[in-house]
């Protein structure tokens, strides 16, 4: 006897997905993407009042800076105290680019100096809010990301 795939998905245990479930993914996957760009363009700017409106109250900001055995993540929570770290890292600067890219399949950034990748940005959202920026400085986390 064999089981359908909606059989086997109703065995384990997990919801089949709805056909909502698809637009909702294709609706907020656009959405993600304007808010990241204003993020951007409000960061490279030092526009701390565009911020404020385009975080979460909870954001956290995780900078994954380690060494090869050694790894550091440092992590801020709270609009202002993220907001000092983005304003930091991200406002314009010479030789800075910041370029919109998608990363590992969602809305992200890509940071480079002098024609050198510097970091990865990737943005985490609760509902139209950001919640989560994650920020990768080290090489070798980066070495696997990709373009979508």
């Amino acid at each position: 006897m064999s089981l359908t795939s909606k059989e086997e998905t109703r065995m384990r245990g997990a919801a089949a997905p709805t056909p909502w479930a698809a637009v909702w993914e294709w609706l907020a996957r656009a959405a993600h993407y304007r808010a990241v760009r204003t993020l951007r363009v409000a960061a490279e700017s030092g526009d701390a009042e565009r911020l404020v409106s385009l975080l979460h109250p909870g954001v956290a900001v995780v900078v994954d800076s380690g060494e090869p055995g050694h790894p550091t993540n440092r992590v801020v929570g709270g609009v202002y105290d993220a907001i000092t770290l983005l304003l930091h890292g991200m406002e314009a600067q010479p030789g800075l680019v910041i370029a919109e890219r998608s990363v590992n399949g969602q809305a992200g950034l890509m940071l480079s100096r002098d024609g050198e990748t510097t970091a990865t940005v990737t943005v985490d959202f609760a509902g139209p809010l950001i919640s989560l920026v994650w920020i990768r400085l080290h090489p070798e986390t980066r070495r696997h990301w990709n373009t979508v």
